[in-house]
């Protein structure tokens, strides 16, 4: 029996020490301003990538909009090669509801940081520790369920201070270890590639003189013959490069699916599963 007692003890000590921390913790700004600048960094990454699909997008409708009239040997054709940029349009449409589901769920990050950085969130969690070292140095032994109350009361409003900033900031650490350089380099070729679609695909505007004489239709039918010969090489560019904008968009929807999605919601299931083991640790239950 002694030895139960001593051990007991001996978590409990360690436990006031743990919630003396933690009330620490929730009284200074360190926690809340690291949060604070990893999150304006990923809401200026992914407002910047919005801006980047809405530009891409308007881009893509130009050229598809744009016709290439061609006289080979004589013979006009009208060509589009915008056509072959609808999939590359359709994935860009459906990526910017992805970076609009990912601003939203920033927003949503944000009001819950102002919550949980609130004067009142930082004073509960000072008298919530107080009522709990309170049961667990003052209050008989026996008195499990008073103790449990007090434990589990802290354990939500500690989960409520600090669950959205660490998952912040730990969200952040994987974007810089994983994640920084794929979202650098696909954001990178899709500014580029969308910048040659465009050139590629906008017919320049010359101002001929055909119609002058012999020479003036000869210049006319060799530009014609030009145009036709180089058509070919145009439509392989666009190609390669909409296969590019593809897979470049698929990595950026997996970068902000990944950071706005999957990670906080992996991480708050990580604070839930581990309060629920403090619980249990505390009362000797088992889960």
């Amino acid at each position: 029996m002694k030895t139960r007692n001593t051990e007991v003890t001996t978590r409990h000590w360690l436990l006031a020490g743990v919630l003396v921390l933690l009330v620490l913790l929730s009284t200074s700004d360190v926690v809340d301003q690291s949060a604070s600048g990893d999150f304006e960094q990923l809401f200026k990454r992914a407002f910047v990538t919005f801006a980047l699909a809405r530009t891409l997008n308007g881009v893509i409708s130009a050229v598809q909009g744009t016709e290439v009239a061609i006289q080979p040997a004589g013979v006009g054709l009208t060509l589009t090669p915008g056509e072959i940029l609808d999939p590359v349009n359709d994935l860009v449409e459906r990526f910017s509801w992805i970076m609009l589901g990912a601003t939203i769920s920033l927003g949503v990050q944000q009001v819950l940081m102002d919550v949980s950085a609130w004067w009142l969130m930082k004073l509960l969690v000072g008298l919530s520790a107080a009522w709990l070292l309170t049961s667990l140095f003052l209050t008989p032994r026996q008195d499990l369920k008073t103790r449990t109350v007090a434990l589990r009361v802290f354990i939500i409003l500690v989960f409520l201070r600090f669950a959205v900033p660490l998952a912040l900031i730990a969200n952040d650490a994987l974007y810089s270890v994983f994640l920084q350089q794929r979202y650098q380099e696909s954001s990178q070729i899709v500014t580029t590639a969308g910048e040659d679609i465009g050139r590629i695909g906008t017919p320049e505007s010359d101002e001929k003189n055909g119609g002058r004489g012999l020479l003036g239709s000869i210049s006319e039918a060799m530009d014609s013959t030009r145009e036709a010969l180089d058509f070919s090489e145009k439509v392989n560019r666009i190609k390669t490069r909409a296969a590019q904008i593809i897979e470049h968009l698929i990595w950026l929807s997996v970068v902000f699916v990944f950071q706005t999605g999957i990670l906080p919601l992996a991480f708050l299931w990580g604070f839930i599963r581990l309060g629920t083991w403090l619980i249990h640790f505390d009362t000797g239950k088992k889960h």
